[in-house]
């Protein structure tokens, strides 16, 4: 499982290092940190960050979200992944799956521009490990995290287990950012559906082909070696498969 941060001001991060892959070894640590909105955040939470190696934020919300700033010795790079594609949001948003791994395949398939800007600045941050959030911490960020997990070749039980931390940390995220996050809600909309929150994004993640996706997308090939061998810190397979590193 991803590696929970205690950090004031965010109740829904962590590290995505540690997880098993499908090799045996582990993701690396101090790479990726994955959290909700950061406007808690006082100087004491940005010093634990950067103590972790922080030094790029990625804000993947809608432009009319954004609400955060960073330290003058951190780079925020602003990402809106959701686009404005009203007609693919329209039906996602009526039903309520926008807030469950349940628009994921579409999101990947329909918008695959969206989530190449996410990938592009993630690839181009400077040194150091990159936090991204949404609002939540929640489908947005699972979304890029659900990506870069089968492009290191994450086990499906480690990834499912790292989405599912979202749901167990939603009583604390309450607490702490003062409204609801809907977790009887989004049970609702999954069931509807026929699926729990584990058989959504376990579904979502057996599917997810992330060769096929890179090509969809127009990803150059040193850009998908950065996320393959995220940003460096392993080494890619020679001639295999993305997903078999």
């Amino acid at each position: 499982m991803s590696t929970a941060l205690s950090v004031d001001g965010l109740a829904n991060a962590r590290d995505l290092g540690g997880m098993e892959r499908k090799n045996g070894s582990l993701t690396p640590a101090g790479v990726f940190v994955r959290a909700e909105v950061l406007d808690r955040l006082d100087e004491s939470g940005w010093a634990a960050l950067r103590d972790h190696g922080v030094r790029t934020v990625i804000d993947l919300r809608r432009p009319e979200e954004a609400t955060s700033a960073v330290p003058d010795d951190m780079l925020l790079m602003c990402v809106d992944l959701d686009g404005d594609e009203r007609e693919f949001w329209a039906p996602f948003e009526a039903d309520g799956r926008w807030g469950t791994p349940l628009y994921y395949a579409a999101h990947l398939q329909q918008l695959p521009h969206q989530l190449a800007q996410v990938i592009e600045a993630i690839s181009s941050a400077p040194k150091g490990a990159v936090l991204f959030h949404c609002g939540a911490g929640w489908d947005r960020t699972g979304l890029v995290a659900a990506l870069l997990l089968k492009a290191i070749g994450a086990s499906e039980d480690a990834a499912v287990a790292d989405y599912l931390v979202s749901f167990a940390n939603a009583d604390a995220m309450a607490a702490l950012h003062g409204r609801s996050f809907e977790v009887e809600e989004r049970l609702g909309v999954l069931a509807a559906f026929g699926h729990t929150p584990d058989s959504a994004f376990r579904e979502m993640y057996r599917q997810l082909d992330v060769d096929e996706w890179f090509r969809h997308a127009g990803i150059d090939e040193d850009t998908a070696r950065s996320i393959v061998t995220w940003r460096g810190h392993v080494d890619s397979s020679p001639g295999g498969s993305w997903q078999d590193n």
